[in-house]
């Protein structure tokens, strides 16, 4: 007995038009930039002579092009040149908004940038929310579906991108054991809260500072670069205010620790104002 066919028709058409897609995108990548570097347009210059550029019965002073040859040939590449590159356009724009948004979310964070800044049908298609959505489950987290930020998807994703480095560089901190960058990363203020494995809780800026001295013994110079891996990061902005949950493993042993840290955007960056570790049981 034949086995049944594995594809439906509109994962084909969905297929289909991602390639295609994927295809044009490539051609107007390749169209705007020579090398990786984007073409300027070429510089117009005034001539003397009576060609088709300028314009029917005059006596010449038209603008020809500066590389020189036939101006009519010229004005018909271009004329060609643009109604190709509208053709494109309205290729894109034609398509379903469910395959652009699949064929896009093969993109990554840095590719979905350079694209919205070829020309404004691809920023257009490159600045979807559906898109920006779909690249933050990929990257991040599907807990949050049911979110639907303010300042749209996209923005979501550069906060969110945001946090999870500053939460990177915080565990950097550690390994490191600088005092003074750990210092620069807390808020200084008295309702700051520090919570370390051991179980011992430090309210204020001050208190806080001093047990990151003593439980990684700065104070006596510090030593080897800590043991220090992270998992498991998850996210959520709302409101100036950040909170990031995560498993940390500490030491040849690795220690097991539940995590939470909390940050508050202040004066154009994120301060960490809270952080609670709690050792994994079993």
């Amino acid at each position: 007995m034949d086995e049944p066919y594995p594809f439906t028709p509109r994962s084909l058409l969905i297929a289909a038009g991602a390639t295609a897609l994927c295809c044009i995108c490539v051609l107007w990548v390749r169209r705007s930039t020579d090398g990786g570097v984007l073409r300027r347009p070429r510089r117009k210059r005034r001539c003397s002579c009576a060609c088709v550029c300028g314009g029917a019965g005059s006596g010449g002073g038209g603008d020809c092009d500066s590389f020189g040859g036939d101006g009519g040939t010229a004005v018909g590449d271009k004329k060609a040149a643009v109604a190709e590159w509208q053709a494109g356009g309205s290729m894109m724009e034609q398509l379903v908004p469910e395959i652009t948004t699949h064929a896009l979310s093969y993109l990554d964070y840095t590719s979905l940038c350079r694209l919205s800044m070829t020309n404004s049908a691809m920023r257009r298609a490159a600045n979807d929310d559906g898109a920006w959505k779909a690249l933050y489950h990929k990257d991040f987290t599907v807990e949050q579906d049911t979110v639907n930020p303010s300042s749209g998807w996209k923005a979501y994703y550069a906060a969110t991108k945001a946090i999870i480095n500053i939460n990177a560089e915080f565990y950097n901190i550690i390994r490191e054991r600088s005092l003074l960058a750990m210092s620069s990363l807390w808020l200084n203020a008295d309702y700051v809260k520090c919570m370390h494995g051991s179980g011992e809780l430090f309210t204020g800026y001050g208190a806080v500072i001093d047990s990151w001295a003593l439980a990684l013994n700065w104070g006596q110079g510090g030593g080897q670069e800590i043991d220090l891996q992270i998992r498991d990061v998850r996210a959520r902005i709302l409101d100036g205010m950040a909170w990031v949950t995560m498993t940390s493993y500490i030491g040849v042993e690795l220690e097991a620790y539940y995590v939470t840290n909390i940050y508050e955007f202040h004066d154009g960056r994120w301060y960490m104002v809270h952080h609670q570790s709690s050792m994994m049981l079993g």
